[in-house]
């Protein structure tokens, strides 16, 4: 029984950690915990390959992201821990207030959902594993053609919606 309870105390821990680190980055837009939360030879999985390695290409991407979303919301909708990992399905929260890929923001709230995998290394985030269905973000503010897209090329919105499923 002691191992369990030590397992349970070591994933509330990281989900803890996690949590504040989220709630500094996302919502407050502290850039900051980039710093105070990862470690100095983090690695983002999950980053594409032109963007700078460690904590600097992260910096780069929040800051982007920020111009374009307010973060309002990380809901987790599953979490999981084995060892020094945690993963977590989770579904973002956001409301468009500034440009993406063209877009001129919109002021609408929409929510995405992905899953995270955080690696700690002394008492910090060494590692990030992410997939997010970011492919779903134009559709959702309202800039495609939905179901009125042609065969050839189909709205990723289509698949969501009953008329498109039962054809």
């Amino acid at each position: 029984m002691e191992a369990t309870q030590d397992i349970n105390g070591t994933k509330q821990r990281q989900e803890d950690y996690v949590t504040r680190f989220r709630q500094k980055a996302f919502i407050e837009r502290d850039l900051a915990a980039i710093d105070e939360y990862l470690t100095p030879d983090f690695v983002d999985h999950f980053a594409p390959p032109w963007d700078p390695p460690g904590t600097e290409g992260v910096r780069q991407r929040f800051g982007q992201a920020a111009q374009a979303f307010a973060t309002t919301q990380v809901r987790i909708l599953h979490s999981m821990s084995q060892g020094n990992v945690l993963m977590q399905a989770i579904r973002i929260h956001m409301r468009h207030t500034g440009p993406f890929m063209g877009i001129p923001a919109t002021g609408r709230d929409i929510a995405i959902g992905g899953f995270d995998a955080f690696e700690f290394r002394e008492g910090k985030l060494a590692a990030h594993w992410g997939v997010y269905d970011v492919s779903r973000i134009p559709d959702l503010l309202g800039m495609t053609p939905g179901l009125n897209s042609t065969p050839e090329s189909p709205s990723w919105a289509s698949m969501w919606r009953s008329e498109a499923r039962s054809a």
